[in-house]
């Protein structure tokens, strides 16, 4: 069943039910304040009956013929019965009213009043003592009127329950349409949606309700499935893209080794260039999945860490594979500084993003000096690493954080274009800021605020 008449009939029945709950109360208080009123009358019928048959002889004539007046208008479709002390009929109607035992007389007589209805007939009784004795006066009455409205009272609270469940139903389907016409309005374009295309994002009006936060939400996994979506679609294109070059490398130099024996040497170099071409294809491959981890996310767990033990650890490193280029840290902290060398980071990104930019400045410096200087900025670990390289030309720096791009002056130099863009978004994600200046042929300048 859709929300929409689950709504309307959830919302039916509640007023079903409240409108139910509220006639039965309704009635039950009508019926109640209609038998009370008639008791009322029954009661001032008793007290006359008492006077009538009981007072003569202690009322002059007029006054008597006055109560007896009331007394006969009053008693009109009536039945009363005057019982002694025995139980013995002594006037009003002869013959006993097979309702009235001896436990209710006994009940009058100890309540001096007492009112009851049995079936249709209501009775109404009062115990009351006088010279010629103490007669329990009871009267009988039907009250057809009542009965009446009461038929016609249940009547109009049925046609009101009808009328008003229609009402309900009509109301809350239209409200519930027009409620719902907005998420109806992102189902169509939910089906129209193909995620392998171009980006999409789904249009509504803005209610500031929650429907508006389930949209706002949705757009937000939509964004985020197109990205994977572009990241897969980028990993294979720049996989392809990359792994061409030593994978044709590889199979031309098997072919041209195959076709005729070769002496040792001739195996030897091949095999050497076989295996830097495996080697740069490992590298590929690992920067390719550093990527597409980084870029879906994979942030990883961040500890507490000393950012100069992973600097030196790096330059250890470096220091084995550059060993023409001089690497120089320069240590401009004081003693007093040296928590800022502590960093809530991941530390193998960290090690990856340090290695690469150090490692372009080492490998685009013609072997001229390196130069990375740690200080404070305002309370801040600012690291700036600084080299006499080839530099980056203006038309190249605003694509420097681009996957697989490389600058103009930088094709002679082995490299696949990964290294800035992986350490940029580790920085990014580390909440490093980045930034770096370079002219053509006078060098390079990366600064990290941490």
């Amino acid at each position: 069943m859709k929300i929409q008449h689950k709504l309307t009939l959830n919302s039916s029945l509640v007023f079903g039910l409240v409108f139910t709950i509220s006639a039965v109360l309704i009635y039950l208080n009508f019926i109640r304040s209609a038998e009370r009123i008639f008791f009322e009358e029954l009661s001032r019928t008793a007290s006359l009956t008492a006077m009538f048959y009981l007072e003569e002889d202690e009322l002059s004539t007029k006054e008597y013929s006055r109560i007896e007046k009331k007394f006969l208008t009053a008693t009109a479709n009536q039945e009363i019965r005057l019982y002694d002390k025995t139980g013995k009929i002594h006037y009003g109607e002869a013959d006993p009213d097979t309702n009235i035992t001896i436990k209710i007389l006994k009940t009058i007589r100890a309540n001096d009043r007492y009112s009851f209805k049995i079936g249709n007939a209501y009775y109404y009784a009062i115990y009351y003592r006088d010279n010629q004795g103490s007669f329990s006066i009871i009267i009988k009455a039907n009250n057809p009127t009542l009965e009446a409205q009461e038929s016609e009272f249940v009547k109009i609270l049925l046609i009101a329950l009808v009328i008003g469940i229609l009402v309900i139903v009509i109301l809350s389907y239209t409200l519930s349409k027009i409620a719902y016409s907005p998420v109806r309005h992102i189902i169509e374009q939910v089906k129209n949606i193909d995620m392998n295309g171009q980006k999409h994002q789904l249009t509504y009006p803005r209610t500031k309700d929650e429907l508006e936060d389930l949209f706002e939400e949705f757009n937000f996994i939509l964004e985020k499935v197109f990205q994977n979506i572009q990241i897969q679609k980028n990993f294979i294109n720049h996989a392809s893209h990359e792994l061409r070059s030593p994978l044709s490398s590889i199979v031309g130099d098997l072919e041209v080794l195959l076709q005729k024996d070769r002496n040792i040497i001739e195996y030897k170099n091949v095999s050497k260039n076989v295996l830097n071409d495996a080697v740069r294809l490992e590298k590929i491959l690992h920067n390719l999945l550093l990527l597409s981890g980084l870029q879906q996310g994979n942030k990883g767990q961040k500890k507490e860490e000393r950012v100069d033990e992973i600097l030196w650890e790096v330059l250890d490193t470096l220091a084995n594979e550059y060993k023409s280029t001089k690497i120089n840290l320069h240590w401009n902290l004081n003693e007093d500084q040296s928590g800022l060398l502590e960093y809530r980071c991941v530390k193998t990104q960290l090690y990856m993003a340090f290695y690469n930019i150090i490692e372009n400045a080492a490998k685009f410096s013609n072997q001229k000096p390196v130069d990375i200087t740690l200080q404070s900025d305002n309370d801040h670990l600012l690291i700036n690493i600084q080299d006499q390289g080839i530099g980056i030309d203006k038309d190249d720096m605003m694509h420097i954080s681009e996957p697989f791009y490389r600058g103009q002056n930088a094709f002679k130099i082995n490299g696949n274009g990964l290294g800035v863009t992986i350490a940029h978004k580790i920085f990014t994600s580390h909440n490093i800021i980045f930034s770096i200046e370079s002219e053509k042929n006078k060098g390079t300048s990366i600064t990290l605020l941490f």
